[in-house]
C-alpha cells in the first residue's frame, strides 16, 4: 500500500490523539485516516497536536476552527491557555515549576502560516499566559523573540497583568526535588571508601 506523506503526517496525528482512546476506537481513527479518507478530504482536514496533558486544548482548537471557522493561530493558543491558567498543570503557566532558585520563568513561541509571521519569549516571569505575550510580541513589534526582563516590561505595557506564578504544590514539589537533589550532590561528592 502506498501513502502519501500528508496522509503519514494524518496519521502520526492521529494516532498521537487517540492515545487516549481505547483500542477499537484507535484502529477506526487510524483507519478512518490512512485507508478510508480521500486525499482532497485528507488535505482539507484540521489536525491539532499536542503533548497528553493538552488534549483539552485540542479539543478546544480543534472546535475553535472546525465549527467558528477561527484562524488557527488564534484557535491554538486559546487551547494552549487551558493549560497555562491550570494551577494544576506543573508544565506551563500557573502554577508551573519554578527553576534552580525557585523562580516560574516561561518560555512560548507561535508562528502564523499563512502571514508568515512568527512571535517569542523566553525567561518571563509572573505572567501566566506566555503564549499571548509571544503572539503580541509578532502582532506589535518588529521584533522575534523577548527575553527576560524585556520580555515582562513589554508584556505589562501591552496590558498583561503581573502575579504570582508559584503555586503551593508547585512550591513544595520544587522543595522536595531540591532536598533530593541536595542529597544525591552529597552522596557524589562524597570519596569512595578505600
Amino acid at each position: 500500500m502506498s501513502i502519501s506523506r500528508r496522509k503519514f503526517l494524518g496519521a502520526g496525528a492521529v494516532a498521537a490523539a487517540s492515545l487516549t482512546l481505547d483500542r477499537t476506537a484507535r484502529a477506526d481513527a487510524l483507519r478512518a485516516t490512512i485507508i478510508d479518507a480521500p486525499e482532497s478530504q485528507a488535505a482539507t482536514r484540521p489536525v491539532v497536536i499536542a503533548s497528553a496533558n493538552g488534549i483539552r486544548g485540542v479539543a478546544k482548537a480543534y472546535e475553535m476552527i472546525t465549527r467558528q471557522n477561527a484562524d488557527t493561530l488564534d484557535a491554538i493558543l486559546a487551547g494552549v491557555n487551558i493549560q497555562e491558567l491550570d494551577p494544576e498543570d506543573q508544565s506551563v503557566g500557573l502554577g508551573g515549576l519554578p527553576n534552580e532558585e525557585g523562580i516560574v520563568q516561561l518560555d512560548a513561541s507561535c508562528m502564523h502560516g499563512p502571514t508568515r509571521r512568527a512571535g517569542a519569549v523566553a525567561a518571563l516571569e509572573d505572567i501566566a499566559t506566555p503564549s499571548l505575550v509571544a503572539k503580541a510580541v509578532m502582532d506589535y513589534t518588529d521584533h522575534i523573540m523577548l527575553v527576560g526582563a524585556g520580555a515582562k516590561k513589554f508584556a505589562l505595557r501591552m496590558g498583561f497583568k503581573e502575579q504570582n506564578l508559584l503555586t503551593e504544590q508547585s512550591r513544595r514539589d520544587w522543595l522536595r526535588w531540591n532536598h533530593v537533589r541536595s542529597a544525591l550532590g552529597a552522596v557524589l561528592r562524597e570519596p569512595a571508601a578505600a
